[in-house]
């Protein structure tokens, strides 16, 4: 793979000027039409801004809220400068310029301006006390209810006819559950809303507190309810995600109202041709319908949407193509919507060219982000990936030397006894070892631990693989059979006894089922190091200016 020679320029010059990422904000750049550059790829900058984004985005993905080292920086500064020459050197040869290309980052560019509108449009918005306490308390609401169960509809009729005349929910209740006429339920518990089954959460929502229900069919019997008390729990997280879904219903509705004022203002849909189209009807046909010059909705100052063009983006959002969704007549329930996402589309376009965002540099940043990713891709794609060859050797020898990596892991079922002092703990282990049943050592053992207490270790007699176990535990146990019992001290000063119940050995993976995801590894590793190979003599005949300090 040799550079191309449009890229070919004589020499190389490496500045070494200042520190990389935040700490060199106080240092000296160069500075281009107000950025400060940290370095220049044949006369291309790389900003201060631009490698500070990029340090904060490894940071976030290393450890939320963390930082990075230097040399960890000075990576990302190169990875950005290898992206910077492969780019330049895929818009040397034209892939750029390439319909797939342009199709994509043109798609991109009208979407992202008009998110850029929709951005602004919701900076100021704030959320509404009310709607966040409405939120709130809908969230933390708890009733106390009870409920009584009945098999048969003619008992839950009777039991119904004696609430009505004023009897007592819970003295009726017995009687019922007396004669084997109901079964007991829920009696005076309270039960978030959330967790109450729906179909009697829509019924107890609209009553009374105090007040009982009328009868609710469900697949386990006939229900009726009394609705005893409703309280509100405080909880913090609750009132944080309540502000959150507040801002969140107040943006989109912000949004909404503008999108609809816009439409009002410029937007005249012809209501009497959109309901005559019928893409079921044989005729006209959906091809003939895609032709269709008539005006389906006009837009002030700016080109009509014809009924071909809202016909072609029907087409286009289908997945199982147009014709199985016309025999089906599924398109007509279509129309509207994908009408307003039309206007919407070009509307949200026009306003936030008449606005000038198109000229900020949040939107170019943006777009020019994307681009480069995009053609970045495209010559991974066209000149990289067709060069790199997998052998089946390769494969088979990664295989081989990382059979670990590749087998199921060991697994253990365990349980467990847990004691403050170790004499009652070895005189249990005695026990068990003398064959006393283990439900009857727990029942008598002196001494035991709460096995709910905090820092008990619990292994709930299920399968668990041991490289979750706690290192102590999983070298206590280590070449343990099924049925020995070993002691284990925790730093916590609890003494454990622990019985094997079971032991799942680690079994490799079989080649033919592990080789798509070795290939798949051993693929990019390749292309990662091919990418760089091809960078590294891109930049040897390139003019890239790094500027350091040190």
């Amino acid at each position: 793979m040799k550079p191309h020679p449009a890229i070919v320029i004589s020499g190389i010059c490496i500045v070494f000027l200042c520190l990389l990422g935040e700490v060199a904000l106080g240092q000296n750049f160069p500075v281009v039409k107000g950025k400060k550059v940290v370095a220049s790829i044949n006369g291309e900058p790389i900003t201060l801004d631009e490698l500070n984004q990029e340090v904060a985005s490894l940071a976030r993905e290393t450890k939320p809220g963390g930082k990075i080292d230097k040399k960890a920086e000075l990576d990302v500064l190169k990875r950005m400068i290898n992206t910077r020459l492969i780019v330049q050197e895929a818009r040397n040869i034209g892939l750029d310029k390439l319909p797939e290309v342009t199709m994509m980052v043109d798609s991109f560019s009208k979407e992202t301006l008009r998110e850029e509108l929709a951005q602004k449009l919701m900076r100021a918005v704030k959320a509404g006390e009310k709607e966040v306490e409405r939120i709130y308390k809908a969230s933390t609401q708890e009733w106390r209810i009870s409920a009584v169960l009945c098999e048969k509809e003619e008992d839950a009729k009777s039991m119904e006819a004696e609430l009505r005349t004023g009897k007592d929910f819970g003295e009726v209740t017995k009687a019922f559950i007396a004669e084997r006429r109901a079964n007991k339920g829920e009696e005076g518990v309270y039960v978030r809303v959330k967790e109450v089954d729906p179909q009697l959460a829509k019924v107890a929502a609209n009553m009374a507190v105090g007040s009982t229900s009328s009868i609710i069919q469900t697949k386990s019997g006939f229900v009726i309810l009394k609705l005893e008390d409703i309280r509100y729990t405080e909880n913090a997280e609750e009132k944080e995600k309540a502000k959150q879904v507040a801002l969140t219903n107040a943006k989109r509705e912000t949004v909404k109202a503008f999108d609809e004022a816009l439409k009002k203002k410029y937007v005249k849909v012809n209501r009497n041709l959109l309901n005559s189209i019928d893409y079921g009807s044989q005729t006209p046909s959906f091809e003939a319908l895609l032709k269709d010059t008539r005006v389906v909705a006009e837009i002030k100052g700016d080109q009509p949407v014809t009924v071909g063009e809202m016909t072609e983006q029907l087409k286009y959002q289908l997945y199982h193509g147009a014709q199985e969704a016309a025999d089906k007549k599924k398109l007509n329930s279509r129309k509207d919507g994908v009408l307003e996402g039309m206007l919407h589309r070009k509307l949200f376009r026009r306003e936030a060219l008449r606005r000038g965002l198109e000229k900020t540099d949040s939107y170019r940043g943006k777009v020019r982000e994307y681009e480069t990713g995009v053609v970045f891709g495209m010559f991974i794609n066209k000149v990289i990936v067709p060069e790199i060859k997998m052998k089946e050797d390769e494969v088979k020898a990664f295989y081989d030397e990382h059979l670990k990596e590749y087998a199921a892991p060991e697994m253990v079922k365990l349980r467990s006894l847990v004691f403050a002092k170790r004499g009652d703990a070895e005189i249990a282990t005695e026990r068990l070892r003398g064959g006393a049943e283990f439900q009857w050592v727990a029942a008598h053992a002196e001494g035991q631990v709460d096995q709910n207490a905090k820092g008990v270790l619990s292994f709930e007699d299920r399968l668990i693989m041991t490289d979750e176990i706690p290192e102590g535990v999983r070298k206590t146990i280590a070449g343990a059979k099924v049925g020995d019992i070993r002691l284990y001290a925790s730093t916590e000063g609890h003494i454990y006894v622990l019985v094997i119940l079971e032991v799942v050995p680690s079994k490799p993976q079989p080649y033919d089922q592990a080789r798509s995801e070795i290939a798949q590894r051993l693929f990019q590793e390749k292309q990662k190091r091919a990418v760089e190979e091809y960078a590294d003599k891109l930049r040897s005949l390139s003019d890239v200016k790094v500027y350091l300090k040190g």
